[in-house]
């Protein structure tokens, strides 16, 4: 594929000029403080220095709070007739973080595995990926290259590595060649020696850290299975499910039929999404809860990102290191102290 040495300058001209190929969102401020994807006109902001998280990470674009699944009715002969809901705009994710681009690369094995989900597919089939890497953490709460996730670019379709006044500006795939088609981008004479150079400028060590390497949390979190620790980052916990809805590797719903009682001939089925986090999460039939407690929640939300999805899918880690659970949580409780306190415990075990 391409490698093209852009001019700083020249990238939201090119950005904006996407439009015309579909929805096209990138982060922009929302309010005096915070950041979303949103879609981009001509009035625009596009700007990569100034960079802040997302409350809510890109890959929700694929996975929208609530949709329909589809519409049922019966027809003139008493049939059930099905009427499939899938979405196949174009869209364009641009400014993804490589955090958020590990993320969308782990939803798409999740959305992919056993009969796989048509509507998060439909979605991510009609969606291009436009990734910038970090050269610097994007705050206090990061974690990314504890994780794994800080290198990521595999799933990108065309990948940004910002320099001195410029863009190196990767084409990762044929989707991403369409985007520079016609574009009249230099070519990159050297692209090692400016990959070398960026990686020089990378800040070291990066982010937060934990205490072991992230391929031993299974273990150590089997060994602390009644710890008290559970109970100690659950004591000022709201079960409010904020780190749920923000996370970009969180994809639990819930599914509800709806339907008017004065014409039960018709009716739809929509998801919504929902937290492990919440009270009645696992709550079944008859009243029974599998998880009453915030602990038992809080060791399972753990467990489900250091365990059981990484065991599954053979993943180092299903947490990406955004640190948007610690920063959005009311309460202050951050997944990262809970995994190092799991470690300090374990490794002080006699």
């Amino acid at each position: 594929m391409q490698t093209f040495l852009v001019d700083k300058g020249v990238i939201p001209g090119w950005i904006r000029g996407l439009t015309r190929a579909g929805s096209l969102f990138f982060p922009q401020r929302a309010g005096h403080a915070a950041w979303r994807f949103k879609p981009v006109n001509a009035r625009s902001e596009i700007q990569f220095e100034r960079y802040h998280p997302t409350i809510v990470p890109p890959g929700k674009q694929l996975a929208p709070t609530r949709e329909t699944l589809f519409r049922y009715r019966k027809n003139a002969a008493g049939e059930l007739e099905i009427l499939p809901t899938l979405d196949e705009s174009p869209r364009i994710l641009a400014g993804i973080r490589p955090c958020d681009l590990k993320a969308i690369h782990l939803m798409d094995r999740v959305n992919r595995d056993g009969h796989g989900d048509p509507h998060y597919l439909t979605r991510r089939a009609h969606t291009t990926l436009i990734a910038c890497d970090c050269l610097h953490p994007c705050d206090d709460a990061c974690f990314c290259d504890a994780t794994g996730a800080l290198r990521w670019r595999d799933n990108a379709d065309v990948f940004l590595t910002p320099l001195d006044g410029k863009f190196l500006v990767e084409v990762l795939s044929e989707r991403g060649a369409a985007l520079v088609a016609g574009v009249d981008f230099p070519a990159c004479p050297d692209v090692a020696a400016h990959k070398a150079a960026a990686e020089k400028k990378r800040t070291k060590p990066f982010g937060r850290h934990f205490g072991v390497e992230v391929g031993r949390f299974a273990q150590l979190a089997a060994i602390k299975w009644q710890s008290p620790l559970w109970e100690k980052h659950v004591e000022r916990c709201f079960s409010c499910g904020s780190c749920n809805l923000v996370c970009p590797t969180c994809y639990c719903f819930d599914v509800h039929d709806d339907f008017d009682l004065a014409a039960t001939d018709t009716g739809v089925r929509t998801r919504a999404w929902d937290s492990c986090m919440l009270p009645t999460f696992a709550e079944v039939a008859g009243g029974h809860n599998f998880r009453p407690q915030p602990a038992a929640r809080q060791r399972h939300r753990v467990k489900r990102k250091f365990d059981y999805l990484t065991d599954r899918f053979a993943e180092a880690s299903f947490c990406v290191g955004c640190g948007r659970c610690g920063r959005q949580c009311t309460a202050g409780i951050d997944i990262f102290d809970i995994v190092n306190d799991l470690v300090s415990s374990a490794e002080a075990r006699p």
